[in-house]
């Protein structure tokens, strides 16, 4: 058996790695109205360049948080960046696919609650995370989440 080895798609995870901190508009959901809030992420490298792990924190207006903890590895099959988040709602993690196409990672979750679209794009101290979300048996997507964060040094 071979082992895996570490890729230039693992290599383009290391772009998220830093401290963010920013503002995000949410659109109504399920679980919550519209709103603003503010958000933290901090993405670290772990298991000797295998994968990203961020651990995020969202405070919204009415003082609620949602918290995150999320995985970011690579299938060595596919070469697909897999994401797999575990956060304060509680659901159990879905693994998100994707790549990155032209500086942006591209990923699609799959649940049964629906799926979502996520395309986080790194630039320098900038980090933007757009979500598009087509839930139960809605045939277009939407906007759920429009975000820039900035770098914290």
């Amino acid at each position: 058996m071979e082992m895996p080895e570490i890729t230039p798609a693992h290599e383009e995870l290391k772009a998220l790695i830093g401290d963010w901190a920013g503002v995000e508009e949410l659109a109504a959901s399920a679980w919550a109205p519209t709103a603003t809030a503010k958000a933290t992420a901090t993405y670290r490298g772990a298991l000797d360049g295998f994968a990203v792990v961020e651990e995020y924190t969202q405070t919204r207006e009415d003082g609620s948080t949602f918290l995150g903890h999320n995985v970011f590895t690579v299938d060595p099959a596919t070469q697909e960046t897999l994401w797999y988040g575990f956060d304060s709602y509680g659901f159990p993690p879905e693994p998100g696919r994707g790549e990155w196409r032209e500086g942006t990672l591209h990923l699609e979750k799959r649940t049964p609650r629906g799926v979502a679209r996520h395309r986080l794009t790194p630039d320098n101290d900038v980090l933007t995370h757009e979500i598009d979300v087509k839930m139960g048996d809605a045939a277009e997507f939407g906007p759920f989440l429009r975000a820039r964060y900035t770098r914290t040094h």
